[in-house]
């Protein structure tokens, strides 16, 4: 990718993007010689508990709850149209408040966690590629199963011994922006003999992944890789880890890439063992992007709506943001129409149709941020330093009437966006069917399957 020079200030928030994402990663150093392989200082693979693993907790039921609203204050004149206004923008709200508790009060949303264990070696460039632009698919597609689960995924990107990482891990997240962060980092290079180390990719998605330990939770991890496992260190043998995955109550669904004998052997083993699903790709994964009639109006709201922000707090956690924010500017249509998707269902879910309507799917503030156009009440705990640069100087009068008027404009944004992604996906529907050999249909279909074990159906 050609980069152009940039400002001062964009360059700043791109080194803090950077020195923030890579506190996620836990990458597994490079043994110095290939023929000393170094066994993990700290981490014990062969333990049968993780030692990040916590104890299930016992959710108790929710009692429905029965909505309240704010009775009428008696009869209104035509001199009293603005408290009359209040008062009917009150009880709205609480009415939407007590749908909202209704909705809540059915139950616990079903949980999915998902680990992603991929090949990053050099043939597998075409497939890598194409995940990074389904990955928001995929997610999207999950989130629209009844009721609506709650989602985390993982990545655990292997090698091998010599190349410039033998692993490196993105721990279970219901932050789908940081994952694409993250997953767009990834390049395939390195490889060259045929075996990779895929016993420590799995053996590391198993044991160090945090996961729950409730057996309610759908555990499920998708290898994904076109060479069989290396003979490593005994601690990380490939076996070892596909029955750690079954005591463990995680189902392995394997994907190769290509047409090697040997990887299938060894994805078969690991599947049928743990009650995965086998499926075999072409070494690009099948995945093509299809250009529609709405691609470039969806581009260009995006990358309009990606610029209403106000993030308040520390400089660092607002270069944080903003970066973030600005990411989603260089997304590809489809990429923008899925996450759109993705955000608006996992957000919405429990909530009734006025709030779930009202739900945003900006970047969600992290690393201690704040975004004032979410949370308007924030303002006045700031200080002058942690104030986004747009409401330092400005009386507090004009801060707030600020905040105001962004928050409306991106909520008009965020309509027309939801609006264009939902008319591409009813243009594909109807003239690109899903290629049924692909990556993420594979994903799903056995996502589908799984799920209803689970009390979860699409």
């Amino acid at each position: 990718m050609n980069l152009k020079p940039l400002s001062r200030a964009v360059l700043t928030a791109a080194l803090a993007t950077g020195l923030f994402a890579t506190s996620a990663w836990a990458a597994t150093p490079v043994p110095t010689t290939a023929s000393t392989p170094t066994k993990p200082a700290t981490e014990k693979p062969a333990a049968e508990k993780p030692a990040t693993e916590s104890p299930a907790v016992e959710r108790a039921p929710v009692k429905p709850t029965r909505p309240t609203y704010t009775p009428d204050t008696g009869p209104q004149t035509p001199t009293a149209q603005g408290t009359q206004a209040q008062g009917q923008d009150a009880q709205t709200q609480t009415r939407a408040q007590g749908q909202d508790a209704q909705a809540q009060a059915q139950g616990p949303r079903p949980e999915i966690e998902v680990a992603f264990v991929l090949d990053t070696t050099g043939s597998m460039g075409g497939l890598l590629e194409g995940a990074k632009q389904k990955i928001f698919s995929i997610a999207s597609r999950i989130a629209k199963g009844k009721p609506t689960p709650h989602l985390k995924v993982a990545l655990v990107a292997y090698r091998d011994q010599g190349d410039a990482y033998v692993t490196k891990r993105f721990d279970l997240s219901d932050d789908m922006d940081s994952m694409f962060t993250e997953l767009r980092k990834l390049q395939a290079d390195g490889g060259g003999d045929f075996p990779e180390h895929v016993g420590r990719g799995l053996g590391e998605a198993v044991s160090l992944l945090k996961w729950s330990q409730d057996r309610e939770v759908m555990k499920v991890i998708f290898l994904v890789g076109d060479a069989p496992p290396a003979k490593r260190e005994a601690a990380w043998d490939f076996k070892l880890w596909s029955k750690r995955a079954k005591e463990r109550h995680i189902v392995v669904n394997t994907v190769r890439c290509g047409a090697d004998s040997s990887t299938e052997e060894s994805w078969r083993y690991v599947a049928k063992l743990t009650d995965g699903t086998f499926d075999s790709i072409d070494a690009s994964g099948g995945m093509v992007a299809v250009a529609t009639p709405y691609d470039a109006e969806l581009a260009r709201v995006n990358a309009e709506l990606a610029s209403k922000t106000l993030y308040g707090g520390r400089a660092e956690a607002q270069a944080v943001n903003r970066a973030r924010a600005e990411a989603t500017k260089g997304m590809a249509a489809e990429a923008v129409a899925d996450r759109i998707s993705y955000m608006k269902t996992s957000r919405s879910a429990g909530k009734s149709a006025p709030s779930a309507g009202a739900v945003s799917s900006a970047p969600a503030a992290v690393a201690g941020g704040v975004d004032l156009l979410e949370e308007p009440a924030a303002l006045d705990k700031l200080k002058d330093d942690e104030l986004p640069q747009e409401l330092k100087g400005l009386e507090k009068e004009a801060q707030a009437a600020k905040v105001k008027q962004m928050a409306a404009e991106r909520k008009v944004l965020e309509e027309k966006v939801a609006k264009l992604a939902t008319e591409r996906d009813q243009w594909l529907t109807k003239n690109a069917p899903a290629k049924e050999d692909a990556f993420d249909a594979n994903v799903m279909r056995s996502v589908k399957t799984q799920a209803a074990k689970f009390g979860v159906t699409y």
